[in-house]
């Protein structure tokens, strides 16, 4: 694993739901600190060996670590007096932390031991001068889960937005202001909406039956349904000017939670566009010719992740069943990211085997709404225009006029302006990439969002 991945690890690692309680949700612990293994210049420095320690990259303000005076280049030798010798112990500390519990790091600074006292601080809260932010919760299967309402300031009822995030489980709790998924829902705000997000059972501050890599998409379903019903209870809601945003998989569960509770319109970016299986074929050939890979290895490839696939989400076989085969092995492991414990791509293999249970078009059918459809032009995990193309033709097929497509060109998945999809390959590639993603944010989107909206509600 990278230096850079271990670094938002433990930037996320108190990002785990605590188990249920009686009461209402507690927030959720925050360390603040991005680690690295030690450098190699620093072990000479202060006369390390291998397996000592971790390396302080960054101190994220208003944090545990920056109560504690942390500083980069600052050698974490223990917690709580347990000895650290990698990256991942910091992370598996950090798990074990309790909100304004004491806490003991012990350090080595400039060839210098350290002991630094102080209490753990919970996470942030979101803050905007320019609207009103509401931090709520609502009961779900296995305790509460964390519904966060931004809304203009001021009395009245206002046209809302609930936002529903891709496959993941990172908190969307207080992202930080650059982060094109807040720029989205505060563009939004900006232009008259309330606008709701939740955080997944098991993510950040909210409760499930296990941490968010563990549970299954059925839990995930029914805890957006929940919440959908109970933004509809606000008084600041215009319960008749309801719409869905789904990104990425959030397009595939918003159908789902709109059958069972009418929304005024759906809105879908950076989606599969068909049914799972057939879409994880799509990305393990077409993306992967996108990207660059070489026609002979995609050809030789599919010949086994053809029936892989087949087998792990129609046949519904455990991930550790298929790993017996070597040549399946290899494929989980490369192209699944499989981690040898029940892993598919970060979460566990029953998450994709129930998105692939759910009934594609009957969904969308069922959901009987306005639907908007987009596709950005560099969005490499949406594969291609078609996709979406045949599903708003579908649409309008099962109900006239109900559908609209419309390309944003030259952006990418996560809404950042990059320009083509090879100008993307270029810039992920680039040491500046972060740092293009913070200040690139296509606030054309936004608009796109708001005419559309607007147009459905006036005409309707």
């Amino acid at each position: 694993m990278s230096k850079s991945i271990l670094s938002v690890l433990v930037f996320f690692a108190c990002s785990l739901a605590f188990p249920a309680q009686a009461q209402h949700l507690k927030r959720r612990p925050f360390l603040g600190v991005q680690i690295a293994p030690v450098s190699d210049s620093l072990a000479v420095v202060n006369q390390l060996g291998d397996g000592e320690g971790a390396m302080v990259v960054a101190v994220i303000p208003n944090s545990t670590a920056a109560a504690l005076r942390l500083k980069p280049n600052d050698v974490i030798i223990s917690i709580n007096k347990e000895t650290i010798r990698t990256a991942n112990d910091v992370v598996a500390k950090a798990r074990t932390f309790t909100t304004a519990e004491p806490v003991l790091v012990s350090i080595i600074r400039n060839k210098k031991q350290l002991t630094l006292k102080g209490k753990v601080k919970e996470m942030p809260r979101e803050e905007d001068a320019a609207a009103e932010v509401i931090y709520d919760e609502v009961k779900v299967d296995h305790g509460y889960a964390r519904l966060i309402a931004k809304k203009p300031k001021g009395k009245g009822k206002y046209p809302t937005v609930f936002f529903l995030q891709g496959y993941g489980c990172s908190s969307i709790d207080n992202l930080p202001p650059y982060d094109p998924q807040r720029r989205l829902m505060d563009g939004l705000v900006a232009k008259g909406y309330a606008v709701f997000k939740m955080d997944k059972p098991g993510a950040g501050d909210s409760q499930g039956s296990g941490p968010c890599t563990e549970i299954g998409y059925e839990e995930e379903l029914t805890a957006f349904s929940v919440a959908l019903k109970k933004l509809q209870t606000y008084d600041f809601v215009d319960t008749g000017n309801v719409f869905l945003f789904g990104h990425s998989l959030g397009a595939n569960t918003a159908p789902v939670i709109a059958a069972d509770t009418k929304v005024k319109g759906i809105i879908g970016y950076g989606m599969a566009g068909k049914p799972w299986f057939e879409y994880m074929l799509d990305v393990f050939r077409e993306q992967r010719a996108e990207i660059g890979f070489d026609p002979v290895r995609i050809d030789e490839d599919m010949q086994v992740l053809g029936p892989l696939t087949y087998e792990l989400l129609v046949g519904k076989k455990p991930a550790e069943e298929l790993a017996q085969d070597p040549k399946y092995k290899q494929h989980l492991e490369q192209s699944f990211e499989y981690d040898g414990k029940g892993h598919i791509f970060g979460r566990h293999y029953r998450f994709m085997q129930e998105i692939q249970d759910v009934p594609y078009h009957k969904t969308w059918r069922d959901a009987d709404t306005n639907v908007l459809i987009i596709y950005g032009g560099a969005d490499l995990p949406s594969i291609s225009p078609h996709n979406s193309q045949l599903l708003v033709n579908a649409l309008n097929t099962m109900r006239p006029g109900s559908a609209t497509y419309q390309f944003l060109s030259d952006t990418d998945h996560g809404f950042i302006k990059v320009g083509t999809k090879q100008d993307l390959l270029r810039l992920q590639q680039s040491d500046d990439f972060e740092a293009y993603v913070h200040e690139h944010f296509n606030p054309e989107l936004v608009e796109m969002l708001d005419s559309w909206m607007k147009g459905i509600m006036q005409h309707q």
